[in-house]
């Protein structure tokens, strides 16, 4: 809410603080991303720069950095990767200034549809080069993911799965954890 005489005098400051806070958002999604996708994916040990890239080029093919192996009935564990369940749980939940501090309605049940680990592996992939992260090129990735989301939810199994995951990832964060047991082109496997 803006008090009364600062709009429009103030509109280009408004807009200019509006645009920064955006920026640390993206920046500080980016960094939490490169961490997890260096703790939780497996490297090589002498952080070899052009075998960490080749690394990342097969997590890419087929949507690998999505999945986590299957589950006991021998069904894949679709977007449910550690490094993307610890991003969600710790960028969503964790710190003084965690989103679901300020929209605890939204988030205290369950997780809404949202990720960004492709940046940190495109990164990985580009050899330690900096890959920015901008609307234009990431939109198709949100969609995707969007997308392969809705997918999941056409079978039973995999619905009840993601719903589950969704939850658990609320409960996580809102306990305070990061203990966890557990993008153009992507796919989920429906087994």
């Amino acid at each position: 809410m803006l008090c009364k005489g600062w709009w429009p005098q103030y509109s280009p400051d408004i807009t200019k603080l509006l645009w920064e806070d955006h920026g640390n958002w993206c920046s500080v999604l980016k960094k939490k991303a490169r961490t997890f996708v260096r703790e939780r994916y497996k490297w090589d040990p002498q952080n070899c720069r052009p075998v960490n890239a080749k690394l990342a080029r097969s997590l890419l093919d087929c949507s690998n950095f999505l999945r986590h192996g299957v589950d006991a009935e021998g069904h894949t564990n679709n977007l449910v990767h550690p490094a993307l369940s610890s991003l969600i749980v710790n960028f969503f939940y964790m710190g003084s200034n965690a989103i679901t501090s300020i929209f605890p309605e939204v988030f205290e049940k369950e997780v809404p549809h949202a990720a960004v680990i492709k940046v940190a592996l495109d990164e990985m992939v580009m050899e330690g080069k900096e890959v920015t992260f901008k609307c234009d090129v990431y939109a198709d990735v949100y969609a995707d993911l969007l997308r392969l989301m809705a997918k999941c939810d056409t079978a039973p199994v995999h619905h009840a799965k993601m719903k589950a995951l969704h939850v658990e990832w609320a409960k996580v964060g809102m306990n305070g954890s990061t203990n966890l047991g557990m993008f153009t082109g992507f796919d989920v496997e429906l087994d």
